[in-house]
């Protein structure tokens, strides 16, 4: 294999909110593929030079591509982003601005992590298709998504993660597609812009292993605290999806601790936690005053149902 085919390259998108995520998830995979020639490509906007030297100097493998303005001024308020931000909107451009460095590309989300080789990714042919993608559901079988679309095939995958032929993405049109979609039924797409990716691609794409995309809240309770020791299905990347992130404070257990242990590989290694206390919303006052009985603490436990029953009551 010549070093061009052989080199894995990972993109994506943020803006300052996000850099230090997207540092720790690069980190993890750098230290699960030692000796992997890969690249590094960070789409940054709203970003000040001084951040972009902190996250260029995490790993020379990094190149930060600072998007034009004109780019996103595209997705000024033409509708509702509620709570994404428009680095989610940005890596429909991604394989645009990256069709004369490469053929193809992994793009990642921030919030997920690497615990394993992921060389195989090389042996996936994509030539016949637009990307390879990981179903959004532990039932590989559920269709609810696709028929809720009215796409042409039973299948839905999770925009986390996508192993993409640029030359396919481009020849389809697929930027233009789901931005297309975007802005005629926004306000209607509960996953914006992975709903709208699943109809602009509408099946021409081929399914791989969920081990490339799990989703967190696939492990059960028990499983979220020993996933990392049972190398068996311990899955190639991570991606925490919902509000609790393992870099909020108030979020402790095994993943926090894989977090920060990656996180101290980064020039971000002396910030403090973010607390998740203004994010916080009824139902995690429940998961926590949960979590608390299980762990046998009742009066913790008590404390968060109380916070609970107090937001439910206002």
């Amino acid at each position: 294999m010549d070093n061009k085919n052989n080199i894995i390259n990972i993109a994506y998108c943020t803006d300052a909110n996000y850099l230090e995520y997207v540092a720790v998830s690069i980190m993890s995979v750098i230290m699960n593929n030692p000796g992997q020639d890969m690249s590094f490509f960070v789409f940054v906007y709203d970003v000040t030079d001084e951040e972009i030297k902190k996250l260029r100097s995490t790993s020379d493998k990094i190149q930060v591509i600072n998007i034009d303005k004109e780019e996103i001024e595209k997705y000024n308020n033409d509708f509702a982003i509620k709570h994404l931000n428009r680095s989610t909107y940005m890596r429909l451009a991604v394989p645009r601005l990256l069709k004369d460095k490469v053929d193809h590309f992994i793009y990642l989300d921030a919030d997920t992590l690497c615990f394993d080789k992921i060389n195989e990714i090389n042996c996936i042919d994509i030539k016949d298709v637009i990307s390879a993608v990981s179903h959004d559901s532990l039932d590989i079988h559920d269709t609810k998504h696709a028929k809720r679309l009215g796409l042409h095939t039973d299948h839905y995958f999770n925009a986390g993660f996508l192993y993409i032929n640029i030359a396919n993405w481009l020849k389809y049109d697929i930027e233009h597609k789901a931005n297309t979609v975007l802005f005629e039924q926004g306000k209607s797409l509960p996953y914006f812009d992975q709903d709208a990716l699943n109809i602009a691609m509408d099946g021409n794409v081929k399914y791989i292993d969920n081990r490339w995309n799990f989703l967190f809240n696939w492990f059960t309770d028990q499983q979220k605290e020993t996933f990392f020791y049972q190398k068996d299905i311990l899955p190639r990347i991570i991606h925490f999806t919902g509000g609790r992130k393992p870099w909020y404070k108030e979020h402790t257990g095994l993943s926090q601790q894989l977090y920060l242990f990656y996180h101290h590989f980064t020039p971000w290694r002396n910030t403090e936690m973010r607390s998740y206390a203004p994010r916080m919303r009824p139902t995690d006052y429940r998961v926590y005053s949960r979590q608390e009985a299980k762990k046998g603490n009742y009066y913790a436990s008590l404390k968060w149902y109380m916070k609970y029953l107090k937001t439910k009551l206002r």
